[in-house]
């Protein structure tokens, strides 16, 4: 506790002097003295409001308390005074206030403050020793109740715990849900896709059929067919390309060259994939084609990019077959 009326000078020693008086030990009243000195390591809490670092005068303290200076020195004393359960709630309170703002803390519960009181009243008024000692016994009973009760307070801890794992269940199986919910969405997504790009490889299947007239060489009704269906299925490529689905458009080119167009038609249809630069996607498909058709088709789609003045293309797709 604050003793700096002892070493140091001026007010600070006068203003605490009256805290500061030794207590002789061993006198008739042990419970008084017991109370005492818990009353001044509190009394010295409290802080001047012209300064937090000297010790408080009697007549600040009486004045801030609603007591007689007098009163005081005889709480703090050995004097058989004792101070009303009131003034001990107060002080406690008063000390608790301005050892916080100075960061220090309060040595003595209430309670037990409240304890020392009332066995030291009890040794004023004479007591028999049974009395006092069923006096002491009831304050530590006091002491006791006031403190939480272990089974409960482990009971309190295990049921934030509960209620902390059923908070973080909850949360999981929101997170869960909310995965699920994205999931069912890009499912119903590629289904959509699927069957659009079903419904485009029927209708690439429907125009793909040249009228019924025989074919000649140099047929241009041909001819248009063969660029209409190639443009569009590259079309088609290259617009799922661009929404970010290089997959599916690389699945329609592929099964597309391979099931429902011609070796001329493929040609055409990197043509239009390079003019739409789109070249990562021909690359893809010169190299698969190259590579997975027979020698006769590969040989066909090199002649029409040739023709077609892909040169490049032509001995790329060539290149890949040899592979």
């Amino acid at each position: 506790m604050p003793s700096g009326g002892r070493s140091g000078g001026g007010s600070q020693s006068r203003a605490g002097k009256w805290l500061e008086r030794e207590l002789p030990s061993g006198g008739p009243l042990p419970r008084k003295r017991e109370l005492a000195l818990a009353l001044r390591d509190l009394l010295r809490l409290l802080k001047p409001e012209e300064s937090a670092d000297t010790l408080p005068s009697q007549s600040q303290v009486a004045e801030r308390l609603g007591k007689k200076p007098t009163s005081l020195s005889r709480f703090a004393s050995l004097n058989p005074r004792v101070p009303d359960r009131h003034f001990i709630a107060n002080l406690h309170a008063a000390a608790c206030s301005d050892a916080a703002a100075s960061g220090q803390d309060v040595s003595i519960t209430l309670e037990a403050l409240q304890t020392l009181r009332i066995n030291a009243e009890a040794e004023r008024q004479g007591s028999c020793q049974n009395c006092m000692l069923l006096g002491e016994r009831i304050g530590s009973l006091t002491q006791q109740l006031s403190e939480p009760c272990p089974a409960c307070v482990a009971d309190q801890q295990e049921q934030a715990a509960r209620e902390q794992r059923q908070a973080e269940d909850a949360a999981r199986i929101a997170h869960l849900r909310s995965e699920v919910t994205a999931m069912r969405a890009a499912i119903q997504e590629m289904e959509t896709t699927e069957a659009g790009l079903q419904a485009r490889l029927a209708m690439l299947q429907t125009a793909k059929a040249p009228l019924p007239v025989p074919r000649r060489r140099e047929d241009r009704q041909r001819s248009e067919k063969e660029r209409a269906a190639a443009r569009q299925l590259a079309a088609q490529a290259a617009e799922l390309d661009r929404a970010g689905n290089e997959g599916f458009a690389f699945t329609i080119l592929r099964q597309g060259t391979t099931e429902l167009l011609s070796p001329p038609e493929t040609a055409l249809v990197v043509v239009e994939l390079r003019q739409q630069k789109r070249d990562h996607l021909a690359d893809d498909l010169i190299h698969v084609y190259g590579r997975d058709q027979e020698d006769r088709d590969v040989m066909t789609v090199a002649a029409e990019l040739h023709a077609e003045g892909a040169i490049d293309d032509a001995g790329a797709i060539l290149r890949a077959a040899l592979r």
